[in-house]
């Protein structure tokens, strides 16, 4: 009932909104009083005052505005109450819909209550007893106000969760896409130095690697928001690097299920990442992939023995590295790369949990 009610379109919604005003200010009066003070005239003030909520969303001053002059006339013309209450809420309503000049409807509805009031009793003796009625009039306006304000505070929420997504969605994809391509590339050179039989080998490797860049590329765009399902062996991820010439050694905890998914996918992606830096800039031919589990922190280590030396050149600035501290830093953690002794290069990334095992 809820979703077809909210497919309906906002002028039918606010048209049945206006019809059922109409018939609550109609019926309850004659219901609870005596049918001569009511004439038809009244019932077409009654009218003209509920008609306007009908494009309240589309033109919201109009409304709130047709719908306040409406209720003074009916007090001119010494008509009953005429639904002013439909009036204020009228205006509450341009304080929430009103895009531009949002100060306007508050002003609108503080000249009408005002005008109201002297209509109705006359100028008061003193003009600050005009405060106490114009106040209570204007609390449902400062409300549409703040609802506003605060709708507009979730929507610029959602549009920020979105460009996070697409930045997240743009690191995956440079993280899976670079990895793999970066393997078939170093295939590829190998071919071409090496036998008829080495070029065999090669094609093979990059028939693979490719294929499992396109799988891991197809769950990556339809899994990204659910990473339980996302990929994070690390035993796979490092005997495939093995079998294109880098040697590769896992030490430590792989990292089950007791540790949380966000931060099982991160170590997976920061440690994909290093090893392809490794293949790509350092000449290494063996890497170790350190994996401590401690009570309230998970630490991933990657070290080579390439050609990077302490005090040497530092390595090539790019969006590897800035992506693996930026994912690190999603999830409360730090990531710090450099020089070892004697030779090599060493990442780190550590990600804190809380006493029970979940990310902080």
């Amino acid at each position: 009932m809820i979703a077809a009610w909210r497919k309906l379109p906002a002028l039918a919604r606010d048209t049945v909104w206006a019809v059922l005003a109409t018939l609550v200010v109609l019926g309850v009066p004659l219901l609870s009083a005596p049918s001569g003070l009511h004439t038809p005239l009244w019932a077409a003030l009654v009218c003209a005052v509920c008609a306007p909520l009908a494009v309240r969303r589309r033109l919201p001053m109009t409304a709130a505005l047709a719908s306040g002059a409406a209720v003074v006339l009916a007090q001119v013309l010494h008509q009953p109450g005429a639904g002013t209450w439909v009036a204020v809420g009228a205006f509450m309503s341009a304080a929430y819909h009103a895009e531009r000049h949002r100060w306007l409807p508050m002003a609108a509805a503080t000249g009408w209550l005002v005008g109201l009031e002297v209509v109705s009793f006359g100028l008061p003796p003193d003009p600050f007893g005009l405060v106490t009625p114009v106040a209570a009039g204007l609390a449902p306006m400062a409300l549409g106000h703040i609802l506003r304000l605060r709708h507009d505070e979730v929507r610029q929420a959602e549009l920020v969760q979105r460009a996070q997504e697409r930045a997240q969605l743009a690191r995956e994809v440079h993280d899976v896409v670079g990895h793999h391509l970066s393997a078939i590339r170093l295939q590829a050179v190998g071919a071409r130095r090496g036998t008829p039989a080495d070029a065999q080998k090669a094609l093979d490797l990059i028939a693979e690697i490719s294929g499992t860049a396109l799988g891991e590329t197809r769950r990556l765009l339809g899994l990204l928001r659910d990473q339980e399902d996302m990929d994070t062996d690390l035993g796979s991820l490092l005997a495939g690097l093995s079998r294109q010439g880098l040697r590769v050694r896992l030490d430590g905890d792989p990292l089950r299920d007791e540790v949380p998914s966000r931060v099982r996918y991160a170590v997976y992606r920061i440690v994909q990442e290093s090893l392809t830096n490794v293949m790509r800039h350092s000449g290494a031919s063996r890497a170790v992939v350190r994996i401590r589990r401690r009570p309230r922190l998970v630490e991933a280590t990657v070290e080579d023995n390439g050609r990077a030396v302490p005090g040497g050149p530092e390595a090539p600035k790019g969006g590897g590295l800035r992506g693996m501290r930026e994912r690190a830093a999603l999830l409360g953690g730090t990531l710090t790369a450099g020089p070892r002794e004697p030779s090599g290069w060493r990442v780190t990334a550590r990600f804190p949990l809380d006493e029970n095992g979940a990310e902080r």
